[in-house]
């Protein structure tokens, strides 16, 4: 274990933030991050859903943003695998990744970091005797996470499945948000960290897949049995995300550029915002590009080949 304060504390936090690749455990009653924190400490986790991050903090639960402020809740809320936990009574300060662990007195706070006299104690993850500092203050973090803490928003990353080994991301789900919530009157309705997996694997992609080829296939059924309803391939039609004028082709509602970007996860349930037949601004999808007008106008079938 090694005894820290002034600069090398600081850069030891900086690190075990910087340097995790599974899991970071940051523990701060206070949170207030600048630039830097954002986007040279931060920054390189923002598109890893590899990293479990776990945000603790506390105190002020009649004024969240006393404690942490609006604008860094939303910044950790952008990243793919986050757990953020509410302790009411919170005082310590602990940083925590796979290697390192520091028990501190410093707040995750830019002016603490440049301004105040912190000390902290730095312990090492061990292969052999693993019942040192770094093991033993974990598990009574996590302990108190689970026992004392109220998890307040939660978002996990979905993966599916490769044929023989990895996994590929398939974009990240909020499985709770009730920051808003909290007030004084919500105490005593606590949610536990572990209701929550860090990762999951459902067969949505693989739902995903066959819900599109059944929605091609009933476009293909409707087709043949109502072919007079084709209308000629310059007929012009819009893109349901941006609008931009494309041939008439609700098997093909999005334009080169945007079916690009939605290419990456797929999913044909995502909310757009124009209809693909009139233009106007409406809810739509890739599995439903037409506003209910259209779509019984033009009886829902595909229009151009």
């Amino acid at each position: 274990m090694q005894f820290l304060t002034g600069e090398p504390l600081a850069e030891e936090i900086y690190d075990i933030i910087y340097k995790a690749e599974k899991e970071l455990i940051i523990i701060s009653p206070y949170i207030s991050l600048d630039s830097y924190f954002k986007d040279k400490v931060f920054k390189t986790h923002l598109n890893n859903s590899e990293i479990h991050i776990i945000i603790g903090f506390g105190k002020n639960e009649e004024n969240i943003s006393n404690s942490v402020k609006q604008q860094d809740i939303e910044f950790f809320t952008q990243f793919p695998n986050i757990s953020i936990v509410y302790i009411k009574d919170l005082h310590g300060k602990y940083y925590c990744n796979e290697k390192k662990a520091i028990s501190t007195s410093m707040n995750l706070i830019d002016y603490s970091f440049i301004n105040n006299i912190e000390f902290g104690t730095l312990g090492e993850k061990r292969l052999i005797n693993n019942n040192g500092f770094y093991e033993t203050s974990k598990k009574i973090i996590l302990d108190i996470l689970e026992e004392m803490g109220d998890t307040v928003f939660v978002k996990r990353p979905k993966y599916r499945k490769k044929l023989l080994f990895g996994k590929d991301y398939r974009g990240s789900d909020i499985k709770l948000d009730k920051i808003s919530e909290m007030t004084i009157d919500s105490v005593g309705k606590r949610t536990r960290l572990s209701k929550f997996n860090s990762e999951f694997y459902v067969n949505s992609a693989l739902k995903e897949d066959r819900e599109k080829r059944n929605h091609v296939l009933k476009h293909r059924n409707n087709l043949q049995r109502n072919p007079k309803v084709l209308i000629n391939d310059t007929e012009e039609g819009f893109c349901i995300r941006c609008k931009k004028s494309i041939p008439k082709n609700t098997e093909k509602p999005l334009c080169y550029d945007d079916y690009k970007t939605w290419e990456i996860y797929s999913d044909i349930y995502y909310a757009e915002r124009y209809c693909h037949s009139c233009g106007k601004e409406h809810e739509t999808s890739f599995a439903k590009p037409e506003c209910k007008k259209c779509f019984v106008k033009n009886k829902g079938v595909k229009t151009s080949g």
